[in-house]
């Protein structure tokens, strides 16, 4: 039901302090209009009678008995930019989307009308022309805006036109509505279905309408009956439509080298000889106030005329919500940098009595939402002005459940050397520190920056066993990496003031706030920007710390740009990890154990410890046909890609073989695991299996065939790498002796790839690499799907001689051999001769 206040007073103006503030215009009571008697018998008489109307952006008329809206629009509004975004507000199953999750969208649209109707388009905002250029016209017969919506003209009011909007917030409408078809990428990364289901018109209704002066809120209550099971789903939908600024903010052009999302269009030009791409930063529109302009201009800091404030949601735990806010205002430092202070406010959310029209779903506010699901995660999207990039509002949405991801995450990674994450429920301090990490890494992304997976990197494995380094520098250059906390450091180190945590801010993070957010003087086109941006960049060109790394999608080429790592060597860090991990599984039990209770809670964090351990061979496996991409500009005398010598590559086989036949012996405790429900054997094998077929597939081979070719002395060739391979995973074998039953799983991986690869038939997946692409627009990212690979024929060859090979050993093996050994030979030799046969 429309709430009371509605029937009483409004704002007409967007809350103060965010991109949707009406600019320069003070905030003002809009009473209810009162109709006109003379106005009872006309049609927009009778459309109005017995509604409340509503003014703001258009005049809103809610007939609540009919459960009817209609919007009343001024001609003023016609031609203008408008942006509707469409979210969850509360829901009965978090299966799809948790309250305050965005459904789709946001849509930039576009009013245009007829004698009859009016239009809803979609401006068709990927491609532009300037005005004046002599192909505009062409160029507008050809990039119509493709219509969203119609709605035929209920009635008229002076200059307004009144359309009837209840089926299109009120029904099913399909653009906007929660029952989604799932995406077939998403399918293919091991994504859930999404929910079917069919619309319950009785059981639905628009709950309640808000105007303000650029923006119009509406709620609606959806209900479904879900397919197969017959199963009732509702779901409160929130949809804001906003009139974008009126003076657009001036461009920032994106540069791969600085990790900022970006919305690129297509700039056609007569002045061009082809089609050029103006790929445009999303941020915040800060800048002084004129008569602070000169002030900024002279170095002095100064507070920007309108500030980013984010409202922390009242159903954070106190002692969690100091946690958050504090990660909020972190970055207050990081625009220092760029010549403001105060930049980042942090408030709890309003009561009525503070604010009565304050909603946490309505576009005007920034807010840090909780959620209340199983979900161990956190996000933070944004609503950007597509013409220039403008981040309008920003929400950071908290899962329940992080706080257990935390929690293992420090467990797993500092339990050897800190004896007070030994704990089922951490100190408040500890807990404070990894939620004010979280926040501000959420409150990144807020701010218009990507995932800098590379920084971690810039820091030598050993330094983070330095006191003083670890104090100034933290796991990592940037927050915006995933470098959690310091497994690199050993019992012992704490104790000699080592830092165990991420920083607050890295360095990396105030760079490029600066590089995004500095007002460059002049009031300059954005091309001619960029020799300052270049400079910029040049002049940290050297220094680690300031590269970004743009993560890597669906599998892991570039060694020196991964997640959930530290330092710049990983098979060193590996070797620390590892250590520490030895000492966790040897106290699992002393250190989780809580007499009296089920298994579960210990059970899951060996699942956890087994996990970290997978990280770290993951780590070391891109160093297999690895290649290190590098954003080189003409001039530099840098290549874009130098491949992992011949060497490291060398160095990381032995390392992953020597793991795969040790981990065994300690990370699969059988009187532990005894008390599980879970046996977890052949779970622990799928490390091993992915090893071997990692280290012998396709995809590897090319890259190292590539690596070969620009330098057949440093790097291998595939035949070079393949012999060295072969002769790790059968080095037991080459030895001579009695086999563990680890040496027999791994070689007859091994031997399994080699008799898939004589005759498989491999298909490339060209489509689905596109739609990965697709998935990563609006920011740079490198997707490693679909990479290139060896022919069938060329692979074939190469697996068959190596099978040939391993074939001579095991016969010379099988004739000395005795008992369990001579028969895995003897099996073994069946399979390879039988794939030889077919």
């Amino acid at each position: 039901m429309l709430p009371a206040l509605l029937a009483a007073t409004l704002l007409l103006a967007a809350p103060a302090g965010t991109g949707l503030q009406a600019r320069g215009k003070k905030k003002a009571a809009a009473a209810v209009l009162a109709l006109k008697k003379d106005t009872a018998d006309t049609a927009y008489g009778k459309l109005v009678k017995n509604a409340t109307k509503t003014a703001g952006l258009f005049t809103v008329i809610h007939n609540k008995k009919q459960n009817k809206v209609y919007f009343e629009i001024p001609d003023s509004l016609f031609g203008k930019h408008l942006l509707l975004t469409n979210r969850v507000a509360r829901t009965s199953d978090t299966h799809d989307f948790v309250a305050g999750q965005a459904i789709n969208g946001p849509f930039l649209l576009m009013l245009a009308k007829d004698a009859q109707k009016v239009y809803l388009t979609e401006v068709q905002d990927g491609s532009v022309v300037g005005p004046s250029d002599p192909i505009a016209a062409s160029f507008g017969n050809n990039f119509v805006n493709p219509v969203f919506k119609g709605f035929k003209i209920e009635a008229t009011n002076g200059g307004s036109v009144v359309i009837d909007v209840t089926a299109f917030f009120g029904a099913n409408e399909k653009s906007i509505s929660p029952i989604k078809d799932s995406s077939p990428l998403g399918k293919l990364l091991g994504g859930k279905d999404n929910l079917k289901g069919t619309f319950v018109a009785d059981a639905s209704n628009i709950q309640s309408v808000k105007a303000f002066a650029r923006n119009i809120e509406i709620e609606t209550l959806m209900s479904f009956t879900t397919q197969p099971l017959g199963k009732p789903y509702s779901v409160v939908v929130h949809r804001s439509l906003a009139l974008l600024p009126d003076n657009p903010m001036p461009l920032r052009l994106q540069d791969n080298r600085v990790g900022y999302f970006y919305t690129e269009r297509n700039v056609y030009s007569s002045d061009e000889d082809r089609v050029t791409k103006q790929p445009v930063i999303h941020r915040w529109r800060i800048e002084p106030d004129s008569a602070d302009m000169a002030r900024y201009l002279r170095g002095e800091l100064v507070e920007p005329k309108r500030k980013i404030v984010f409202y922390v949601d009242s159903a954070f735990p106190p002692k969690w919500r100091s946690a958050v806010k504090q990660g909020i205002l972190d970055w207050n430092a990081a625009f220092e940098a760029a010549g403001f202070k105060n930049v980042m406010v942090a408030r709890d959310y309003p009561t009525p009595a503070e604010d009565p029209d304050f909603d946490p779903d309505n576009m005007g506010y920034n807010c840090v939402k909780y959620a209340a699901t199983r979900t161990a995660n956190a996000m933070g999207p944004s609503h950007v002005d597509p013409r220039t990039g403008e981040i309008l509002n920003a929400e950071v949405i908290w899962y329940h459940n992080v706080v257990s991801l935390l929690h293992d995450w420090r467990f797993v990674q500092t339990a050897a050397v800190d004896s007070r994450v030994r704990t089922k429920v951490f100190a408040d301090s500890l807990m404070w520190e990894s939620m004010r990490y979280v926040a501000s890494h959420e409150i990144g992304h807020t701010l218009g920056l990507m995932h800098n997976m590379g920084a971690s990197f810039a820091f030598p494995v050993d330094s983070l066993r330095s006191p003083s380094f670890t104090r100034r520098y933290g796991t990592t250059p940037s927050i915006m990496d995933y470098a959690r906390n310091n497994y690199i450091a050993q019992p012992g180190d704490l104790e000699r003031g080592v830092r165990l945590t991420p920083p607050v801010l890295g360095v990396y993070d105030s760079y490029a706030i600066n590089w995004g957010y500095r007002i460059i003087p002049g009031g300059l086109a954005p091309r001619q920007e960029k020799d300052t941006l270049d400079a910029w960049i040049a002049r940290r060109a050297g220094d680690p710390m300031y590269r970004f790394g743009a993560q890597q999608l669906m599998g892991t080429v570039d060694p020196t740009d991964q997640t959930e790592d530290l330092g710049d060597d990983h098979i060193k860090a590996g070797d620390y990890a590892i250590s520490n991990l030895k000492i966790i599984m040897a106290h699992l039990d002393e250190w989780t154990r809580e007499p009296g209770a089920r298994y579960d809670d210990m059970e899951e964090m060996y699942g956890q410890v087994v996990a970290q351990y997978r990280r770290h061979v993951n780590h070391v496996l891109p160093y297999l046909g690895g290649i290190v991409y590098d954003e080189v500009r003409q001039g530099d005398g840098k290549a874009g890609r130098t491949y992992v010598p011949r060497a490291r590559q060398r160095q990381a086989m032995r390392w992953l073989a020597g793991q795969m036949r040790t981990y065994g012996t300690w990370l699969t405790p059988k009187g532990l695991i005894a008390n599980f429900e879970y046996a977890y054997l052949s779970d622990n094998d799928k490390i091993m299996a992915s090893v071997v077929r990692t280290m012998l597939s396709n995809g590897v081979l090319y890259r190292v065939k590539e690596g070969g070719i620009y330098d057949p002395v440093g790097n291998y060739s595939p035949e070079a790498y393949l012999d060295d391979a072969r002769r790790e995973l059968f080095m037991p074998a080459y030895r001579g002796g009695r086999l563990t039953e680890a040496d027999r799983k791994i070689m007859a991986e091994a031997i399994g790839v080699m008799v898939k690869a004589c005759s498989v038939d491999r298909k490339k997946a060209a489509a689905t690499a596109a739609l990965a692409a697709d998935a990563a627009a609006d920011g740079f990212a490198r997707i490693n799907f679909g990479l290139p690979t060896l022919s069938d024929t060329e692979y074939s060859v190469l697996m068959h001689s190596a099978m040939k090979q391993v074939m001579s050993l095991f016969r010379q093996r099988a004739a000395t051999a005795a008992g369990t050994d001579r028969s895995f030979y003897e099996y073994e030799l069946l399979l390879m001769q039988n794939a030889l046969t077919k």
